[in-house]
Formats: C-alpha cells, structure tokens, sequence
C-alpha cells in the first residue's frame, strides 16, 4: 500500500466525521486546540469501519466505526492506526509499517534539552496535544532510536516497558574466525 491509497482511505475517514464524533473525542479529553493545531498540518483523525485481519493488521470493512489516525514518518505518510474510543489501549495499524506515532519529534528533541514524552495509548497522544511519542509497535527495530534521545518522560508501566525493551542486548550473529587461505601466485 503506497501513501497515495493511505491518503485516500485518511481523507475518506475524515470526510465521515461528524460533530457527534468531535463531541465524544473531546469528552475523552481530547481539545479542540490539538484537533485545530493537528489539521493545519496532517489530517487530525477520521472515522471508518474497520475489520481486524490478524497480525495486528486492519482493512475497511466491518459494522464498529473506529478512530483512524494517520502515522508518519519524517513527514511522510507511512500507516494508519485505528482504535475504538471504549478501547482505547487495542490499536490496529493499516499497513504495519508504523511503529510510533509522532516519530518527528525525536528529530526534534535531538536539537533540546527537553524530555520527550511517551504516551501508552494513541488517544493518550492526542488528549497531549499530538507531541511526544506513542509506541504502536514495542517489537519494531527503530524502537531503539529512542537511545538517541536524552530524556523521556512517561507513565510508571511505559518506562518499565521502554526500560526493558532498550536494555536487551543487540542480537550479535555468531562470529567465528577461520584460517586464512593463501594462495601461490
């Protein structure tokens, strides 16, 4: 899937929100401030049935409308990631590309001296003003460009989590050396 079928399906999502959706995004802690601030540069969310098609993977489809929000990755649109406002801490990304959403602001917090915050759910991400980071993918190799970033702010379960994931030693193929062949010339 190329980010112009993504674009599509995010602005078909979009098109379907109505002011009953906004009402429950903000009575969910969400402001209206981050729904504005987001659509100036990205699409802040859509709303689209969804299908879960295993593998943490999601197609439109299904009967339960779902939260869509795209995910990008050095200002590209790389995923989308899904979830229900009654379930908020159960996500679906389209495409399994994404590993985090808001990923920029690594690049970003690498020039400060500012703690980069880590939010557990998508929802916790917007309900932040969509700045930070939260992890959609805890097994994705990039996780640990994380090691770059000087501080982290984050709630007690996601610092034991991201404290576990970035301690694990890199995984090292076995080496073994051989004896050099020499050959007459």
């Amino acid at each position: 899937m190329n980010e112009s079928e993504l674009s599509r399906e995010i602005e078909s999502a979009c098109s379907c929100v109505k002011q009953a959706h906004l009402d429950r995004i903000r009575a969910l802690g969400v402001t209206s401030t981050t729904i504005a601030t987001l659509g100036h540069v990205q699409a802040p969310f859509g709303v689209m049935a969804v299908e879960n098609i295993g593998g943490g993977i999601f197609q439109p489809g299904g009967e339960i409308p779902a939260i869509v929000q795209p995910v990008y990755d050095d200002g590209c649109l790389i995923d989308l990631v899904a979830w229900r406002t009654n379930d908020p801490t159960a996500w679906l990304l389209r495409t399994g590309a994404a590993w985090a959403l808001g990923v920029d602001a690594i690049r970003i917090n690498s020039w400060t001296d500012t703690a980069i915050a880590i939010d557990a759910t998508p929802l916790d991400w917007l309900r932040g003003g969509a700045s930070g980071l939260c992890i959609l993918n805890w097994v994705a190799p990039e996780i640990r460009t994380l090691l770059r970033v000087k501080s982290i702010t984050a709630e007690p379960a996601i610092t034991r989590q991201l404290r576990g994931v970035l301690s694990k030693p890199l995984y090292f193929p076995e080496i073994t050396a051989r004896e050099a062949q020499r050959y007459a010339a």
